[in-house]
């Protein structure tokens, strides 16, 4: 059963375990900033990962949050897109509002040796990956994205990469603090066999 609960009620309920945000993550398999954000109520949830959360501090519960079927608007790029890089042109003509710096976390990148790097999802809280986070509107997301379908390969048989819905970990804006945001990303569909990961999880070939 899904229901609504303020987060303040984890919150309370953490607190009264003795427990730290950095232990109900690692318990949860989530970022420490995730807890915090949904804490805050700053956070369109995702169910599996709040179900950790709740039941890590003893509500044994899954709850919703408004909105949270809604498609997101934002897109996160951590290659050739990002300002500055080859591609980025292509998003800007797709009239972003918004962006700023982000992370991912769960996922590696790789070098592919080529003009892009590979991202691959590892369910690993502590692989961190860097990039930029745009801002769409509910319209403009929907053609950016079919543009970049294109660019990322995502119909060529086999597919290149493939679209996926994730949440990057961006600054909370005018507040000290951070804040999870649902978005799109672009996930390597390929073997990642032979290449480099980039420990850093930072793409720098411009």
């Amino acid at each position: 059963m899904s229901v609504f609960l303020d987060g303040q009620q984890i919150r309370a309920a953490r607190e009264a375990r003795k427990l730290t945000l950095q232990e109900v993550a690692e318990q949860a398999g989530v970022t420490r900033q995730y807890v915090g954000s949904v804490e805050h109520n700053k956070v369109q949830l995702i169910p599996p990962g709040v179900a950790r959360i709740t039941e890590t501090v003893g509500l044994g519960i899954r709850f919703s949050h408004p909105g949270e079927t809604e498609e997101p608007v934002h897109f996160f790029t951590y290659g050739s897109m990002k300002p500055g890089f080859s591609r980025h042109g292509v998003v800007e003509a797709s009239d972003p509002e918004a962006q700023q710096d982000a992370l991912l976390a769960g996922y590696k990148l790789y070098d592919t040796r080529m003009d892009y790097p590979a991202l691959v999802r590892t369910r690993q809280p502590r692989d961190l990956v860097q990039g930029t986070l745009f801002r769409f509107t509910p319209a403009t997301i929907a053609r950016a994205l079919k543009l970049f379908d294109v660019i990322e390969g995502v119909d060529d048989a086999p597919p290149l990469f493939v679209r996926h819905r994730s949440v990057a970990i961006a600054a909370a804006p005018g507040e000290d603090g951070e804040i999870a945001v649902p978005c799109w990303l672009y996930v390597y569909a390929q073997s990642v066999r032979g290449m480099t990961h980039l420990k850093e999880g930072l793409w720098t070939k411009k």
